[in-house]
């Protein structure tokens, strides 16, 4: 892994660190979102201080390169988020329609 990818990484969990710091005090991000995100920067600080990891499991699993490797663990992991966002959203909709529905039978 070259070292221009390397300080990408650090540089990006740095800013993701900030910005999730930043969210935490305006108290605009739940305890399990900035869970989820610092366990993303953890992530991409161990792959840029420690890239044998990286060698390692692109060797393993077929990648040619391992900055395919992460690119990919990358879009994987953020395929998962937004499926359980989107799980999220579908359950406050219901709620949102059953509350309307019984405040409008209350309001008859």
């Amino acid at each position: 892994m070259n070292t221009p990818l390397r300080v990408s990484l650090i540089v990006c969990a740095l800013l993701i660190l900030l910005f999730v710091l930043r969210r935490i005090r305006k108290s605009n991000l739940e305890i399990a979102d900035s869970i989820f995100w610092l366990i993303i920067v953890v992530a991409l600080l161990v792959l840029a201080l420690f890239p044998q990891i990286a060698y390692w499991a692109s060797g393993v699993l077929g990648f040619d390169a391992p900055v395919n490797f992460i690119f990919c663990c990358g879009i994987l992991v953020l395929l998962v988020r937004t499926f359980t966002q989107d799980q999220k959203i579908c359950e406050l909709k219901k709620k949102l329609v059953r509350m309307a529905q019984s405040e409008a039978l209350r309001d008859r």
